[in-house]
């Protein structure tokens, strides 16, 4: 835009996290370009790792982070008897069968408003660890492939909250992953948020499946 300015994203993310919805703020008090130009022009500078999918002129008082008011994330576990090479970096394979009835009725127990301090990352720093779940879902999507190679799906874990604290959900989805394989049983995600015991908590799931995927405004 011709000169220094600050961006703002809506939320930040660990490294390795992919982003299908993030959204980012600047302020910038006169220039020349339109939302499009700019939009082409940032892409032409960006790596193809990052696109600017549209721009806009937004309200002087609309701030990407302070904003939002509910996020949308989902976590993809690769299921089959290889990992895809081109969907490693973008999901966790999992070997093991995973028992979707009970992931789903460990993962019900997320809605509504909660504690979530023990899936906190350890030494975050923060307001409150108070957060709402509005929405999960467990969902399994079929992948093309040739049949040689058989069926090879993803399984979804989306979770839609009004804020995430630092590797929440990939604390969750460990834990989900413990109780698919029967380490543990669903009722251990209901003892953790009432305990906020970090020790009843599964391994934190690498950061490649996960995916923050929509942000909503007013």
């Amino acid at each position: 835009v011709g000169k220094r300015v600050r961006v703002t994203g809506s939320g930040r993310t660990d490294a390795g996290v992919h982003a299908t919805g993030q959204i980012a703020h600047f302020d910038v008090e006169t220039t020349k370009l339109t939302v499009d130009n700019f939009r082409n022009g940032l892409n032409s500078k960006l790596p193809l790792s990052i696109r600017c999918l549209e721009a806009w002129e937004a309200d002087p008082r609309f701030h990407a982070q302070r904003s939002a008011l509910r996020k949308q994330y989902s976590y993809y576990f690769l299921l089959g008897q290889v990992p895809l090479p081109h969907w490693d970096p973008l999901s966790w394979w999992s070997l093991r069968p995973l028992r979707e009835d009970l992931m789903s009725e460990a993962l019900s127990t997320l809605l509504g408003e909660h504690d979530f301090k023990a899936f906190q990352a350890a030494g975050s720093k923060t307001g409150t660890t108070i957060r709402k779940i509005y929405e999960v879902a467990l969902t399994r999507e079929l992948i093309p492939f040739p049949e040689a190679l058989g069926e090879q799906s993803l399984l979804r874990v989306r979770i839609v909250g009004s804020g995430f604290l630092k590797q929440m959900v990939r604390s969750i989805v460990g834990t989900l992953k413990w109780v698919g394989e029967r380490k543990i049983p669903p009722s251990r995600m209901a003892e953790i948020l009432e305990t906020c015991d970090r020790k009843l908590v599964g391994i934190t799931a690498p950061a490649r499946g996960l995916w923050l995927e929509r942000v909503w405004y007013s």
